[in-house]
């Protein structure tokens, strides 16, 4: 059976996407069948596994409001072990159209379901927001990576994210089911800057158990990637960005 793991914090900018695409590329690496479903309405993993937002006719969004089987939603990239489910601007508006919705945040977890057992990992990319989407992505999920930017406000929101995984593992548990932190991910390390160090520091002296051993450093091979519509493994195979990502798949697999 397959792994979910969500990618989540409400902060934006803090490198979920850009885990999302190269975390999912670097398990193709080791040969594991992945599915990356894009839960953000500006659908940036989507135009960075080299899909158009226009051209997608069936997308996260009708999974979610429609009673749409989820293969119907899968779409190929160029890698063959990698799949996508796309997003749309649509998902700005779920909130509201699931409002009277009974167990609406258990809508994706029902889908994905059905296909567990085709993918050795699927991958939930999540919005920055703690709204009805990210509870469907954690209700579905296994366990949670949360990526935290080395810089004051990505730290102070990291309580917030732990407070909120916290909630859902109680009303998991009622359901027989469990969540578990998968990793606190550090991103968009600058090795120029001593306080992104002290804020790594801070962190790892937090959550020691935690907080993965691999960081991730500020690259131009992570940022260049997406405008190919390339994962950086893909893009640039021996820049420091795709060995980094290779080492977070190897410790996530090791752990397993």
């Amino acid at each position: 059976m397959g792994k979910v793991i969500a990618i989540a914090n409400q902060k934006g900018g803090v490198g979920k996407t850009t885990t999302a695409i190269n975390l999912g590329a670097a398990f193709v690496n080791e040969q594991k069948k992945v599915l990356l479903i894009d839960l953000d309405e500006q659908a940036n993993a989507t135009i960075g596994l080299g899909l158009s937002r226009e051209l997608v006719e069936a997308t996260s969004f009708d999974l979610l409001s429609k009673d749409m089987e989820i293969d119907d939603t899968i779409y190929y990239t160029i890698d063959p072990l990698f799949h996508i489910i796309p997003a749309s601007i649509k998902l700005s508006g779920l909130e509201t159209l699931l409002m009277e919705h009974t167990n609406k945040q258990l809508i994706l977890a029902a889908k994905i379901a059905k296909v567990k057992d085709e993918y050795d990992y699927i991958l939930l990319d999540c919005p920055p927001s703690v709204g009805i989407i990210v509870d469907n992505a954690l209700f579905a999920s296994d366990s949670v990576i949360i990526p935290v930017e080395c810089e004051f406000f990505a730290y102070d929101a990291l309580t917030q994210m732990v407070n909120k995984i916290n909630q859902i593992q109680k009303d998991k548990k009622k359901l027989k089911g469990s969540l578990l932190i998968e990793g606190i991910l550090l991103t968009k390390l600058d090795n120029r800057n001593v306080f992104g160090y002290k804020i790594m520091d801070k962190i790892q002296e937090l959550f020691p158990n935690r907080t993965f051993k691999t960081i991730i450093n500020r690259s131009s091979h992570l940022q260049e990637a997406p405008m190919y519509g390339k994962s950086v493994l893909k893009f640039a195979y021996h820049s420091r960005g795709s060995k980094e990502y290779r080492e977070l798949a190897t410790e996530i697999i090791q752990n397993k």
